[in-house]
């Protein structure tokens, strides 16, 4: 064994080799304990896809690719993990990673474990209350002991209840979209569109609508986060086409230098641009509930899902005239599609 090899295998740090194409070439102890993986699963694979989150793994793609190595990041894993990873270009192609513990981040990330279980602690505390007064304003209306005007107040009394509670759904959702690990898959983000379509029919069936969904969308992400990123986005589109004849949306697509930008249409009555900063900020609405104003999580949760995996939304808009939003997400590469259409 030569001296570097020593230095390699005695190493703290975590330390492994990179090929140019991105497979593990070799990986120290150090790092194989950090990652809780035996080097023989890791060598000759992408694992890097997989072991880390989408974000880490872009960076280590861009290195690969030429871009400038990223230096001293944080990397957190689902259970709290956390280390500082660096990146080095060799000489004879390929990649240094380097993984050391953060102690910071990993306090950081105790800090918010611990804020997730008191938002669902507060939610389960708040949801029972809310039930109880829903419960018992449906028997008073199901007594017939309540006048009519009373009844109409214990009807307000329930919506009142009701939106309470989706707005405990939407604390929940914003927290999860925020912490949950993301996978790194190649995603059918037109199909994911056409799914949500068919459920917001299915929700609506008396509601005309005109849904057109651009074919062959694909990106690189979290199937599940995606779909909840485009739920937002398409609903926001329905909701506020309420006061048209029928809903007209539209889903476009191209993809550019590795990135899928993507574009919702609508036809509804869109939103002042003066207020735009407003849009993606949590319980900021532009509109009130008369023209299909929500909780004001929606497109939050939307945004913080495409900003998780690199991207962002930005709105367009004029009054009357319908609105547009374009989103940057990660495309699916070329390597992607071929194994894909091989399978």
């Amino acid at each position: 064994m030569s001296l570097y090899q020593e230095a390699f295998a005695q190493a703290d740090a975590g330390l492994a080799l990179l090929a140019p194409d991105g497979a593990w070439r070799s990986a120290n102890p150090a790092l194989c304990t950090q990652l809780g993986t035996p080097a023989a699963e890791l060598l000759g694979t992408r694992a890097h896809e997989t072991v880390f989150d989408v974000d880490t793994a872009q960076r280590i793609d861009a290195a690969l690719a030429g871009g400038e190595p990223r230096r001293g990041f944080t990397v957190e894993r689902a259970d709290g993990q956390a280390w500082r990873l660096s990146l080095v270009r060799l000489a004879a192609g390929g990649l240094l990673l380097q993984l050391d513990v953060d102690a910071g981040a990993q306090a950081r990330a105790a800090t918010e474990r611990m804020q997730e279980h008191l938002g669902h602690g507060i939610s389960h505390d708040l949801r029972a209350p809310l039930r109880s007064i829903a419960g018992f304003a449906a028997r008073l209306d199901e007594s017939g002991a309540v006048s009519e005007s009373g009844r109409t107040d214990l009807a307000r009394i329930r919506a009142a209840a009701m939106r309470a509670e989706h707005l405990v759904d939407g604390l929940l959702e914003l927290l999860r979209a925020a912490r949950q690990p993301l996978r790194a898959d190649e995603v059918d983000v037109s199909l994911l569109c056409d799914w949500v379509a068919g459920e917001l029919r299915d929700a609506n069936p008396a509601r005309k609508a005109q849904i057109e969904v651009a074919p062959d969308l694909f990106a690189r992400g979290d199937e599940h986060w995606l779909k909840t990123m485009l739920g937002h986005l398409l609903d926001n589109a329905w909701k506020f086409s309420a006061t048209r004849d029928h809903v007209d949306i539209r889903v476009e697509g191209t993809v550019a230098e590795d990135r899928l930008q993507l574009a919702v249409h609508d036809a509804g009555c869109g939103f002042d641009m003066r207020y735009a900063d407003k849009l993606f900020v949590p319980f900021q609405r532009l509109h009130g509930s008369e023209q299909g104003g929500g909780n004001g999580l929606g497109l939050a949760i939307a945004q913080l899902v495409a900003e998780r995996h690199g991207g962002r939304i930005r709105g367009t808009s004029r009054p009357g005239q319908g609105s547009t939003f374009f989103i940057d997400l990660p495309a699916a590469t070329g390597r992607d599609l071929d194994e894909r259409n091989d399978a």
